[in-house]
């Protein structure tokens, strides 16, 4: 393994890395505040890019078998980021500027220029009463999800398993399981479907009942 780039400006921070996980070249590990935890888990590859916890109370839990491209950024406390075994992602921005969390499932595929924040990173407030009309809301994506090129995942959305977004959407709200969606804000234009990772040739419907994971 690669000689890890770590550093931990903070106290009683907890890193746990998986002798098997491997980090890139010029791939960074930032840590800062108190009472944080890092997750790596077995075989993961960590290709571009950087993790960074910000403040207190927070987490990083990276699941294994994952090949990942991009950032991770806790930047407040009670901050919290899960991706789960088996999920790869070409170059995705993931944060969270306010206390919340971000999930994703296992053997999701996310491909390049993809953002997601549980914040629009400054308020938005009612003129007469002075109330914040746009708190966080968490992000929960579920498992076998696929994100394509460009998607932006907006606070409070919610995506179900074995979904298929389309480039340049974005989602708001609530994406049923088993669902195509693309536009902006992103709508369901196909309900029944899941995907392959695989190029699976067209044929007759035994055999691609057969080939569907």
């Amino acid at each position: 393994m690669r000689r890890l780039d770590i550093v931990d400006n903070g106290l009683n921070n907890q890193v746990d890395i998986d002798a098997s996980a491997e980090l890139g070249k010029g791939f960074q590990i930032r840590i800062f505040g108190r009472n944080n935890h890092l997750l790596i888990g077995a075989n993961t590859i960590l290709g571009t890019g950087m993790i960074e916890i910000r403040n207190s109370e927070s987490s990083i839990k990276i699941g294994e078998d994952c090949v990942l491209n991009g950032s991770f950024r806790c930047r407040a406390g009670q901050t919290h980021l899960r991706v789960g075994d088996k999920t790869t992602m070409m170059m995705a921005h993931i944060s969270l500027h306010e206390a919340g969390k971000i999930t994703l499932g296992d053997n999701c595929m996310l491909s390049g220029d993809i953002t997601m924040d549980v914040s629009d990173m400054h308020s938005i407030l009612d003129v007469q009463s002075g109330e914040r009309l746009n708190p966080p809301r968490d992000i929960v994506i579920g498992d076998h999800v696929w994100l394509a090129h460009g998607v932006r995942i907006m606070k409070g959305a919610q995506i179900g398993q074995d979904c298929i977004i389309g480039s340049r959407a974005m989602v708001f709200g609530e994406i049923p399981a088993n669902s195509l969606a693309v536009g902006s804000p992103a709508r369901v234009v196909r309900s029944g479907v899941t995907w392959d990772r695989r190029r699976i040739p067209k044929s007759n419907g035994a055999e691609i009942e057969r080939a569907v994971i």
